[in-house]
């Protein structure tokens, strides 16, 4: 019991300091000391990382973070203070709203012409949730399609077993969806593929190579994929376009 309460105090100092320090980068933001307050907010992140506790309450800090960058110019960073915030709080309408308008002000807004509009419509729908959401959710489908298979096995109504037929199949599909999403959202958070160009002006490369040819330019706050890694050098794609930058120049979100 006496551990009990020692992790339970500690727990419960930890989330006042993290409010008080919260309160203390807030006032620097309100004074428009925005160097100060983004200083104040990474290390009220850090501080979380470092004891495992950067849960959803988290989004916020994120948020106020991504709105401290972008009052110093500081686009990139912007951009990917508010993509993690998404990324703890999916739903969170201002971050979605502020971080549209920042895109807004980059050079690069690369459209995949080769995509197919309901790739990514489904996308979208599956980044509306966090992964624990559709893991809960295919459970609970895949609890009601067991039921429904033992109505209809076991059921006396033609009626009632004819309802729980069409019940299964329709939840087994909806599970399963909605694992994939969990699954796909676990690799995505797992591997951060995606990322940051956080420079000015980049050429992305033909090659993992300084020599290598250029294909084409990236510009500072543009979302790249990361798709394979050699050395120092990342093979990088957006849109239709593929190509070797260096790690220095990004950020995984």
């Amino acid at each position: 019991m006496k551990q009990i309460f020692l992790i339970a105090s500690l727990l419960f100092s930890i989330n006042i300091a993290a409010q008080v320090d919260f309160a203390e980068a807030n006032s620097s933001y309100n004074a428009g000391n925005y160097d100060e307050a983004a200083t104040q907010y990474e290390q009220l992140i850090s501080n979380a990382k470092a004891q495992l506790a950067l849960t959803e309450d988290y989004a916020d800090v994120y948020y106020n973070l991504g709105n401290a960058y972008y009052k110093q110019g500081e686009l990139a960073q912007a951009i990917l203070a508010y993509e993690r915030a998404l990324r703890l709080k999916p739903r969170m309408k201002d971050a979605k709203e502020n971080l549209h308008f920042v895109e807004s002000k980059i050079t690069d807004r690369i459209e995949d012409t080769h995509s197919f509009f309901l790739q990514d419509w489904l996308i979208a729908f599956r980044n509306l949730f966090k992964e624990q959401t559709w893991t809960w959710w295919s459970i609970i489908l895949f609890s009601v399609m067991l039921i429904s298979v033992l109505l209809f096995f076991f059921g006396r109504e033609s009626t009632i077993r004819k309802i729980a037929f069409h019940c299964a199949w329709i939840t087994l599909l909806l599970s399963i969806y909605t694992g994939i999403n969990a699954a796909t959202l676990h690799q995505r958070d797992l591997s951060r593929s995606e990322a940051i160009i956080t420079q000015g002006v980049i050429n992305a490369k033909s090659s993992p190579d300084k020599s290598g040819t250029d294909i084409f330019q990236l510009h500072e706050g543009t979302k790249v994929r990361i798709t394979d890694q050699l050395g120092n050098w990342y093979l990088v794609k957006v849109a239709q376009y593929e190509g070797w930058i260096e790690n220095k120049q990004l950020e995984r979100i």
